[in-house]
Formats: structure tokens, sequence, C-alpha cells
């Protein structure tokens, strides 16, 4: 199976680090936002003649400073950019955290530059906090909507809250089980696709471990609990390379004629 590769040498030229991120799993499951974000690095790498070598991405909110930890691609994206010293384009600031604090933090504790597409390398300290707080304020203006209109549905008598039978609730507990068992599947697609050679399972075990992914009780990995997960996770992978090699063809007329 190819693998995606990421070289690790210290960047002799124009090269950077992609990371996507959107808030829900639904958005990740059918790429709603991923693929507008990944058309807007690539409009800006072209544009600035930069190399991608790397792209990292994740299902999860940026919000609270607490985010960092919960999301895996971005925390392999912080470590390819500290280990090559090329900086990290996002589509915008508020990919890498609606969190001030953390995108500070990011940039001074890592070390690392940050591209936005919209706005070009943030070397300015100043106007980073100012963007900064801006995304922090925006991921509080949409929570302070979305308390709003709850509360507005509830005053018109909409029931919220758990209102489903016994059977419902189990289709749904059952539902959720999937949803978190793909979320693992797709951070540990994740971590393979950095990998340049193969790794044994033990080896893998123990970087999601360093990395803090747990498994879907948020356990420790073990060899036997990634059996399945790894196995889907290299499917999605395959799935992924499969789509991207027909990719060229699809607007050719006659793709699928034969």
């Amino acid at each position: 199976m190819r693998r995606y590769t990421l070289k690790m040498n210290r960047s002799l030229g124009k090269e950077a680090i992609a990371y996507r991120r959107v808030s829900t799993d639904k958005q990740g499951r059918y790429g709603i936002g991923l693929e507008g974000q990944k058309a807007a690095i690539d409009r800006y790498a072209q544009l600035s003649k930069l190399r991608i070598t790397g792209s990292f991405e994740d299902v999860a909110t940026g919000r609270g400073d607490r985010s960092l930890s919960a999301r895996p691609g971005l925390l392999l994206a912080l470590k390819a950019a500290e280990e090559t010293g090329r900086p990290i384009i996002v589509s915008d600031l508020d990919r890498l955290s609606r969190h001030s604090g953390t995108i500070n933090a990011i940039v001074k504790k890592h070390r690392i530059t940050i591209i936005s597409a919209g706005d070009g390398e943030i070397r300015n300290a100043v106007l980073l906090e100012t963007k900064a707080a801006r995304a922090e304020r925006e991921g509080d203006l949409i929570a302070e909507r979305t308390r709003h209109a709850l509360a507005m549905k509830k005053a018109e008598g909409v029931l919220l809250g758990n209102r489903v039978n016994l059977p419902q609730a189990q289709r749904l507990g059952a539902q959720r089980k999937r949803e978190i068992a793909d979320e693992k599947v797709r951070q540990i697609a994740s971590v393979l696709k950095t990998l340049s050679g193969e790794k044994t399972a033990r080896e893998l075990v123990n970087m999601l471990n360093e990395l803090g992914i747990r498994t879907s009780q948020n356990r420790l990995w073990t060899v036997p609990a990634l059996r399945r997960p790894l196995k889907g996770a290299r499917a999605l992978i395959e799935e992924e390379l499969q789509r991207a090699s027909r990719a060229p063809y699809a607007d050719n007329p006659r793709f699928g004629l034969f």
C-alpha cells in the first residue's frame, strides 16, 4: 500500500505544512469545509511558490484552552513543523484555534511560523494577538447564538433534551459508538500518513499512547485493541488514494464510458 510521506530534513527551500480543521463529525465525514480549506491553502501555496510537504487535519472544536490535546492532527503538524523548521499554512487563523492563548502558545512555545491563506505570513506579534482575539470572540458569538436559539425554542414550547424512548435511545447510543469508532479510525489514519515506512503494531501502540490518542473507551492502546481500527485506517487511506488517482480524469467527458 502506498503511504503518505513527510520529509523530516531541515527545510532548504520554500516548503510548508498544511493544516485543516472542521468542528463536527458530519463535516469531517462528508468533507464539508475541508475541501474548501484545502483549495484556499493550495491556491496560496501555488501563488507563493510553496511546496506542501505534509498535510494534517482534525474533526474537533477549536474553542477552549484544552482543545489542543484533543487534536492529534495539529499535534503531529506542530511536531513536523518543529523538526523541519517549516511554517504551517491554514486557510484562516481560526482553523488553528479559537482560543487566543492557544495560538500565542503555539507561536511562542513551539516557535513556529503561521501562514494564513487569507492574510499571508503573520510576523507582527500585535497583529497575531489581534487576530487571535478576534477568532476567540467569533467562537464566543457562535456559542452565544446557539444558546439564544435554544432558549427561543424552549420559550416556544419545543421540548429539548432527551425525549426519546428506550429503543430509540439504544439505537442512538449504538450510533454514537460507531461515530466515536470512526473518529478513532481517522485519527489513526492521520498518524499513518506521516510514516514513510512500515511500523510494527507495538510501535504504533507506543506512538498513539505518546501522542495522547486514546481508545474509544478512553484507555491506553494495546496491540489487540488496535487491530480492528488499524485495519479500518489503512482501508481509509487506500480509499483516499484511489479517489485522488481518479480525480484528474473526472472532468473528462469520456471518463467512465469504458
